[in-house]
This record gives structure tokens, sequence and C-alpha cells, in this order.
């Protein structure tokens, strides 16, 4: 037990945003010099992405219903748990508009320089022989070059569980289980039989076995990068230039609505808002752990806000570790920037699927956090055909900071739901203005 703790201890400050900083800076370093033996590293790299992706099923089966045993399990009163959900579902369809909207328009008219795509498209069309370790999300798009039984929506609806496990196609078997998870609940409730203890142990299995990948966390960063940098040479720092502009800018936004709603909603200043919430935020940042920030926001929206309790009580502690406002951001900016890479033209409706698979994507994110993290991705991009294993690379480099801005993301959407939710059962306290 006690080998056990410290592996995982000695996991938790290898995973610390400093060293990943540092594998980062290495990485870029080794593949910017073009040492020779950079182009070895590769193998290590295709390996640790197949070692993060081991457990991402099995986490899967146990998270998802016990997130929907979570959400749809409460002792507080229906109308409170009925202006939550109403205040999430519109909150959620704010983010995805705005994560669509903001990016969309930049690349739309700030187009990625055509000769820096082409030159990416001919180095990465050019590795199509190797062993492709990424999630297989549909056999019929692996196997049949059209891939027209594989697009739109017939390629999330599960005909064959058990086919979509044995192909390891996830997000079939995502769909599946947000269907199981909710019969789950409803069988609980009427034959009093559960399962939801062994899901636990199960997800905490899983959270162990990324603990133990995480150790090689350091090296396998820098064997995905350096390779990269090596090929791209300074052209991978003007191709995440707009991508980090459009994270940003769509981040910006999504947190200065929750800072205006609540100070609407509670009656006080915008500024006295994010006086308050610069503790819970700035400790997000710090920690990359949304979860670890509930205690915080909790007190900051009832003692300092004086927002009403019960909601807050009941929403903040499982949205912290249920609801991942910031990794929707992430992945649609993501999914368009790389489309708009590589000259991908997304239609309306496959716009909305990119959201709709955001959304599912970032339950595979709870309990996750750094590099494993970034694996849910190739959901968002697998159905349109969009390369995973040119994502990957490209989004290590900026995730030091693109996950601090997501546990921020994370903290102050979350917290701006109950404020909505309690405006209509109690009439907050005034707090006065700074």
């Amino acid at each position: 037990m006690g080998n056990t703790d410290r592996l995982i201890d000695l996991s938790k400050k290898l995973n610390r945003p400093s060293v990943t900083i540092v594998a980062v800076i290495i990485g870029v370093w080794l593949g910017y010099m073009q040492f020779p033996f950079v182009e070895y590293l590769k193998p290590v790299g295709d390996v640790f992405i197949a070692l993060l992706q081991v457990c991402v099923l099995p986490f899967l089966m146990a998270t998802i219903p016990l997130a929907v045993r979570s959400a749809l399990t409460s002792g507080v009163a229906g109308p409170v748990v009925g202006r939550l959900i109403g205040w999430l579902l519109a909150t959620t369809l704010l983010v995805m508009l705005v994560s669509l909207l903001v990016p969309f328009m930049l690349f739309h008219f700030a187009p990625i320089d055509h000769e820096i795509a082409r030159r990416i498209g001919t180095i990465f069309g050019g590795a199509s022989g190797h062993v492709d370790l990424e999630f297989a999300l549909s056999a019929q798009l692996a196997n049949d070059s059209s891939g027209r039984e594989a697009t739109g929506l017939i390629a999330i609806v599960p005909s064959n569980i058990f086919a979509s496990l044995a192909s390891n196609n996830s997000l079939q078997v995502i769909v599946f289980l947000f269907v199981f998870g909710l019969a789950m609940v409803w069988s609980e409730r009427r034959s009093g039989t559960s399962i939801f203890n062994a899901l636990r142990h199960i997800q905490s299995v899983c959270l162990l076995i990324f603990e133990w990948f995480n150790l090689f966390m350091p090296i396998g960063i820098i064997a995905l990068v350096a390779p990269q940098i090596a090929l791209l040479g300074t052209d991978a720092f003007a191709v995440l230039a707009p991508f980090a502009f459009a994270f940003l800018l769509t981040s910006i936004v999504l947190l200065t609505i929750p800072i205006f709603v609540i100070g609407v909603v509670l009656r006080v200043s915008p500024r006295h808002v994010l006086a308050v919430f610069t503790q819970p935020l700035a400790l997000a940042a710090a920690t990359r752990n949304t979860l670890v920030c509930a205690p915080t926001a909790l007190e900051t929206m009832t003692k300092e806000l004086r927002a009403s309790k019960p909601p807050c009580e009941l929403f903040i502690p499982i949205s912290f570790a249920v609801v991942r406002f910031g990794n929707i951001v992430h992945f649609i900016v993501a999914a368009l920037f790389i489309a708009s890479l590589t000259g991908y033209s997304f239609s309306f409706v496959e716009l909305l699927l990119v959201a709709v698979f955001a959304l599912i994507g970032s339950f595979a994110t709870i309990g996750i956090s750094g590099l494993p993290g970034l694996v849910p991705l190739a959901a968002v991009l697998r159905p349109f055909g969009l390369s995973y294993e040119l994502a990957l690379p490209l989004m290590i480099v900026v995730d030091p900071i693109v996950s601090m801005i997501r546990a921020m993301l994370n903290v102050a959407l979350n917290c701006q739901i109950p404020a909505l939710a309690g405006s209509g059962s109690k009439k907050p306290t005034a707090v006065p203005a700074e």
C-alpha cells in the first residue's frame, strides 16, 4: 500500500504544470535542433498514445453510468432540480454556440496560410503507411474508403454494442452507455439491486492505471513533440498561433458572461464578482483540477455573494465532478482548427455534430487531466476523417496553458447555473459593491 501511494504521489508530481512545460520545451528544442536521433522517438510516442488508450473504454463504461446516476439522484425539491437542469441546458447550448461561432468566424476571415497547410498535409500524407494507433471510432470508416456508412447520425447509433466494443468503436459505446446508465438508475429504484459500487471500483482501477502511465508522461510528451517539430520546423508555431488566439478569444467571451450574469442575478457589481472569484479561478489555474476548487467556489457563492444555498450545495459538487465546459470549448475549437489546417469544410449539420461530439467527449475527461485528457479528442475528430495523429502533438505544445483556462471555464460557468436557478426561489441578500 505504501509503495502504491508513493507511485501515485510521484505520478502527480510528474503531471504538474511546471514539469509539463519543461517537457514541452525540451521536445521543442530537440525538434528545432533536428538531432538525428529524434526520428527514433516517434515509435516511443506512438506506444505512449496506445498506453493512454488502454483504459479509455473501461473508464467510460464505469464513469458515464455513475455520472448519469449522480445527475438523477438527489434529495432536493423538484422545482430546484428542474431549474438547475433548465439552466444547465441553456448554459451548455450557449457554450456550444460561442465555441462554434468565434473560431469559425476567425478561421473563415483569417485562414491559415495555404503554403503551411500544404506542407503539413504533404508531411502527414506521406506517413499513411504506418500503423494507426488512433481510436477506431468507426469500423466502416476504417475498412471502406468511401466512408459513406460511417458519417452523420448513423455513425453514433450502436446497432450492435458487442460489435462496437470489439471494433473499439468508442463513440457508439458512449451513446449506449448514456442509455444504459439511465436504465440502471431506474432498475435500481425498482429492484433495490445496484452494481454502482462495482462501477466505482472499476473507475478507481482505471484512474490508478492512468496514474501509472503518467509516470512516463515527460518522456511521452518529448517523444510526441520532438519528431513533429523536427518535421514542421518553425511552421509549427505559425500553425499554433491561430489556434491559441481562437481559444483565448472564445475563453475570454465565456469567462466574461458568468461574471456579468452572476452580478445581475445577485444584484452586485460585476467588479465585485470578479474580485471574489479571483481565489477559485486562481486555484483552478494553479491546480488544473476543477473538483478541488469545489469547496472554495461553494464558499464564494454562498458566503461572499450570498447566493441561495440549496441549488449551490446540490449543483456545485456534482457539476464540478461531471460537467466539463472547458473541455467542450477546447474540443470544438481544436476540431475547427484541424479542419481549417487540412482544408476540410464543415456543413451546418456537421458543425452541430462537432458540438454534440465535443459534449459527449467531455464526459470521457471526468477524473483525468493532462495528456490523458486529450485522448477523447479523437471522438470529435475521427467521425469527419480529421487526423488525431496530427492534432495530438500540436495540442500537447499548448496544453500547459490551455488546461489552466479549461479549469477556469469549468469553475465560472458551473457557478453561473446555481445562481440563475436560485434566483427564482429566494431573493438574495444584496452585497455592497466595492
